[in-house]
């Protein structure tokens, strides 16, 4: 563990020291211009984004739930989130998104069920909705000491945690720095080889072999027993891993990536594809599921029943092995004696729950089916 930790620490650094070579625009328009061209942040009725304004706590609210609905639930269950939102004094236009972000904890109001929608968001704020989104542990930081954490880690500049409130450029900053995993001096995204998309935390290009090779590695720091916690039982092993990516899955299913299985599957998806980079993608065909994908275990009504994540590809029985946490509270991996498998038609007790997989393999990284029957090891000796 401590040597993928290492490397984890040593990818990040190599970005925070890499030199941007993009000055023509400023740090702001950068970022502003990268989230909008992702949908994050629009302008006005005349495209205007309007940088030097003030955020108010509604914008806020359609911000967080743009980047947390990775799955379109919003979009397709908007009434239901209008339905339940609990506050009084939002407008009709705001409160699919106020109560989006209240159900899954991303904001909350002042008490007696007022949100504040037009308030302006101060800096503090700010850092700590984006700390909670990035799952930044509880224990280093508080609402008061969000803006000094948000500075130490290099996602706000100094300058930006000053004054009652924060600007919708600077937020543009923040957003875009945790979703990058860069802090540049002047804004500029600089690809580095083998840090980043389509690279593994060893630094290898994202190919199964070496996505297994990680496995194994991950199976010896993290063996079968390991206590691995539940918000039940504080003090036990948790997800302390940055899972920027993987987090944001975990909450479009509305599970945890600090405790219990979601959290187990979450670090182990971090350990392998990095923090922010290798933006996970759902299968169309479950059946190219591939070493690292993760799958969640889902009932008609939606309901997730357990998270894993996947050792090999299916054989043609459509079955194949998994690694899991939270199981009796401990990690489990396959063994001669307990081969923990999943079917891609679901497995007994389950039934009739199906399987639902999330990649982070680049879409340019063609499934080949090389990895079938590969685990457990000890089996096949």
């Amino acid at each position: 563990m401590k040597r993928i930790l290492t490397l984890l620490l040593c990818a990040a650094l190599t970005l925070s020291l890499v030199v941007p070579s993009l000055a023509a625009q400023s740090e702001q328009e950068t970022a502003a211009a990268w989230l909008k061209e992702n949908g994050i942040l629009t302008g006005d009725q005349n495209g205007n984004l309007n940088l030097d304004s003030s955020l108010t706590r509604a914008e806020l609210a359609v911000i967080l739930t743009r980047l947390s609905d990775d799955t379109g639930d919003m979009g397709r269950n908007a009434a239901y989130y209008r339905t339940i939102c609990p506050f009084t004094d939002v407008p009709e236009w705001a409160m699919p998104y106020a109560g989006y972000c209240a159900e899954k904890k991303l904001m909350a109001g002042y008490g007696n069920k007022q949100f504040g929608p037009n308030d302006p968001v101060t800096p503090a704020a700010a850092c700590t909705v984006m700390l909670r989104y990035l799952d930044c542990p509880a224990n280093q930081w508080s609402y008061a000491t969000a803006c000094d954490k948000a500075t130490e880690l290099g996602l706000l500049p100094v300058e930006a945690a000053a004054g009652p409130s924060i600007t919708r450029g600077n937020i543009a900053i923040l957003i875009y720095r945790a979703l990058n995993g860069v802090n540049p001096g002047n804004g500029a995204d600089t690809t580095v080889s083998g840090v980043g998309d389509g690279y593994l935390t060893n630094g290898k290009p994202i190919t199964e072999n070496n996505v297994l090779e990680l496995l194994h590695q991950i199976e010896k720091d993290w063996p079968t027993g390991t206590v691995w916690g539940t918000h039940n039982t504080p003090g036990t092993h948790k997800n302390e891993i940055p899972s920027t990516v993987s987090g944001r899955i975990m909450r479009s299913y509305g599970e945890s990536n600090v405790y219990g299985c979601g959290a187990y599957a979450s670090m182990v998806s971090s350990l392998i594809f990095g923090d922010a980079a290798n933006s996970g993608r759902k299968l169309d065909d479950i059946s190219e599921l591939r070493p690292g994908d993760i799958v969640f275990l889902v009932s008609p009504e939606g309901k997730v029943g357990h998270v894993a994540v996947a050792l090999e590809s299916p054989n043609q029985e459509g079955r194949f092995h998994r690694t899991d946490g939270n199981h009796g509270e401990t990690v489990q991996w396959p063994d001669a004696e307990s081969l923990r498998s999943y079917s891609l038609s679901g497995f007994s007790g389950y039934s009739p729950r199906h399987l639902e997989v999330w990649t982070r393999y680049p879409e340019s990284v063609p499934y080949t089916g090389n990895s079938i029957e590969v685990w457990p090891i000890d089996s096949k000796k």
